[in-house]
């Protein structure tokens, strides 16, 4: 297990992002013990005030489906030795049928907590990696993992096909002792995580901004656009999180340009943009 040793707070997404690639690559090069991993999932976040023409305001929060909206569960096997019958937790990596999503890791993370935004310290905070093995996107999914009375539940909005992810519990809680009893995942698939592709084009200036374009000879009412935390080089969506940046009365063939919250074009990507008539 990698320790950190307390420290003055990382400012800014890069800093905290930075730390993260550091602990995934860690990860990756050893699959033979639980090392650590970390992600980041959706911290409350308020309306970023960002001064446009008249002809836009920006409206940011986060993508999460009712909850009254998914599907019933799917559960999720756990192994017991063959010879005793002892429960030996999660058969991990565990592939789900018909969704194509793999469970492959979970473990302990000692080091920032990155939730709710205040990066603060914490210890043996449990995590996972996904990996959306399937030419479907993930719209939303919710993973619970059950020691015995104790619930851990891991969030996840707009993982695209394809794509791997590491997930930190949604609040913070530790990594149990002993061994997983059970496991279940709500799944909500979408048919494609389009990008408005006609209609408008995202450009990212390299500046942590983003111009959003109306290509058409009409004013579009609502534009939305997705985007999470990500690590290029390790080709990684870190976090469960998927920030949504709203323009409003788009102008025909008018361009705005947003610096939008908890984006940086070194590690973030756009992963869908919706137009809507309202």
């Amino acid at each position: 297990m990698i320790q950190r040793k307390p420290g003055r707070v990382l400012i800014g997404i890069l800093c905290v992002l930075a730390l993260i690639a550091a602990v995934v690559i860690a990860v990756i090069l050893d699959s033979r013990s639980p090392e650590p991993i970390l992600g980041i999932l959706w911290p409350d976040q308020t309306t970023q005030e960002t001064t446009l023409p008249d002809t836009a305001e920006p409206d940011e929060d986060t993508a999460k489906p009712p909850l009254e909206d998914l599907p019933a569960s799917v559960d999720i096997p756990t192994k017991k030795d063959p010879q005793t019958g002892e429960n030996e937790g999660l058969a991990l990596p565990y592939k789900i049928p018909q969704y194509g999503l793999v469970i492959e890791k979970m473990a302990p993370y000692d080091g920032m907590f990155v939730e709710d935004g205040s990066n603060a310290q914490g210890k043996d905070i449990a995590m996972i990696m996904v990996h959306n093995d399937s030419e479907t996107p993930l719209e939303y999914t919710r993973i619970s993992v059950h020691y015995g009375q104790q619930e851990l539940l891991f969030d996840i909005s707009a993982l695209p096909a394809g794509e791997k992810l590491v997930v930190q519990e949604k609040t913070a809680k530790a990594f149990p002792e002993g061994q997983a009893t059970g496991a279940t995942a709500l799944l909500v698939q979408r048919a494609d995580m389009e990008l408005a592709e006609g209609q408008v084009k995202i450009t990212d200036n390299g500046d942590n901004t983003l111009t959003i374009k109306n290509l058409t000879d009409k004013t579009i009412p609502t534009v939305r656009v997705f985007y999470k935390y990500y690590l290029k080089e390790e080709g990684l969506f870190v976090g469960g999180i998927a920030f949504t940046l709203r323009v409003t009365r788009l102008g025909a063939g008018a361009s705005m340009t947003v610096h939008p919250a908890h984006y940086t074009s070194h590690s973030s990507r756009v992963v869908m943009v919706l137009t809507y008539e309202v």
